[in-house]
């Protein structure tokens, strides 16, 4: 029985971890999980601004990169709007909508070279504590089944739209993307779909 507990919890760690890293842009911190990547830079008052989501264990942040080429302070605002895409069985009929994670303003002073400014877009999940689990068998169990229902899924889909102006409803899809080469766009108008995930491609 002991081996038997032994065995289905190292299968459903092992199957989570396989799954956590399945998507890339890839992160050196075994406590930080990537789950969107710069798709390009928009430039705001002579600034250069990036972003990236990151998946944390105190919840998942919008990191904002700035860079100032210029000898003065600059001030920056706009908005943004972060939206996720659940996961979606790969037998449903119908996509998943995305939703809405968190949409705001930011504002900030970015001085001559480099600045970092970091969002807190979602809290993270609430543990389950212990006296909720039955057993450990039972607790393995669930989880192997768990991991067996996420390898029968698409992955999450997250994105990150900024504009000069109010982001109104979900529509980042219709949105100007810069290219995944660097690119760099103005934000004079319109909007820019700063970050986004991004699959890994099959090796080959």
């Amino acid at each position: 029985m002991k081996q038997l507990r032994t065995f289905v919890f190292s299968m459903a760690t092992s199957a989570c971890l396989f799954f956590a890293g399945l998507l890339v842009i890839g992160s050196g911190d075994p406590d930080t999980r990537p789950l969107a990547r710069s798709l390009g830079a928009a430039t705001i008052n002579e600034c250069k601004v990036m972003c990236r989501i990151e998946g944390r264990t105190n919840g998942v942040y919008a990191v904002f990169d700035f860079e100032n080429p210029t000898k003065e302070d600059k001030e920056i605002q706009f908005n943004y709007l972060a939206t996720r895409i659940p996961p979606m069985s790969m037998m449903s009929r119908m996509g998943p909508r995305p939703e809405t994670v968190k949409k705001g303003i930011m504002e900030c002073r970015v001085k001559e070279g480099h600045m970092t400014e970091e969002v807190l877009l979602k809290e993270p999940a609430p543990v389950v504590s212990s006296n909720m689990k039955t057993n450990g068998l039972t607790v393995a169990a669930n989880a192997v089944v768990s991991a067996r229902l996420e390898m029968e899924t698409t992955p999450e889909t997250w994105s990150l739209v900024v504009s000069r102006g109010e982001i109104k409803g979900i529509h980042g899809w219709g949105a100007v993307a810069p290219a995944a080469s660097d690119a760099m766009i103005s934000l004079d108008k319109g909007e820019a779909v700063l970050a986004s995930t991004v699959p890994e491609k099959a090796a080959k």
